[in-house]
This record gives C-alpha cells, structure tokens and sequence, in this order.
C-alpha cells in the first residue's frame, strides 16, 4: 500500500490509534474480564450457561456501540453525496426490503 500511495497513515496518527485502543481496551476490556471471572467462580458446575448468556448480551450491547461511539473515534464519516452512486444503493435497498436510513463514507486510506 505505501509502494503505490495508499497509505497515507502518520506515526502521530499511528501512536494516537494505539493509545485509543489502549483505553478502550481498558474501559471495555478490563469490567468484562473481571465480570467473566466472577461469573465463572460463582457460577458453580453450570457456569459455561451463564458465560454464554454473559457473552451474547455483551456481544450485542458491542454491536450497538461500536458503529456509533467507537469507530468515529478513529475515522471521520461523511453523509454520502448525493448522486447516482446514492441512488442505486437506496434502490438495491428497497428492492432487497432492507431498512436503508444513512450512507456515510469514510477515508480509509488513512489507516491499513
């Protein structure tokens, strides 16, 4: 990528990155390790049910967050212009029935 131009990543925005995922890692990484482990010391021979149960509903509270908080911590994300290209991916959402509500673009050449 950076033989050819594509990557227009800068060691400041290289050890900005890193700290950032060093504090979400420890905002997110930290409660839900110490919460795992309390679950399994108190979950007695049945513990692997309430881990899974732990684990799915963590999953899906990430899954919510993540698009909305975490990522726009990294990449800066832009209504898509308005143009053909908009068009035809609001139609191939309607003909799919696909509940279509944002387009956002994002620079992904900043980090890879």
């Amino acid at each position: 990528e950076k033989k050819h131009g594509f990557n227009k990543q800068t060691p400041q925005l290289f050890f900005t990155d890193k700290v950032k995922g060093l504090l979400l890692t420890c905002v997110f990484g930290g409660p839900f390790v110490a919460l795992l482990l309390k679950i399994i010391k108190m979950g007695g021979e049945s513990f692997y049910i309430y881990v899974w149960a732990f684990t799915f509903v963590f999953s899906v509270f990430m899954m919510t967050i993540v698009p909305v908080v975490i990522m726009p911590l990294f990449n800066k994300y832009e209504p898509l212009p308005e143009g053909s290209l908009k068009e035809q991916i609001y139609e191939l959402a309607g003909r799919l029935e696909f509940p279509l509500t944002k387009l956002f673009v994002m620079d992904g050449s900043k980090r890879s």
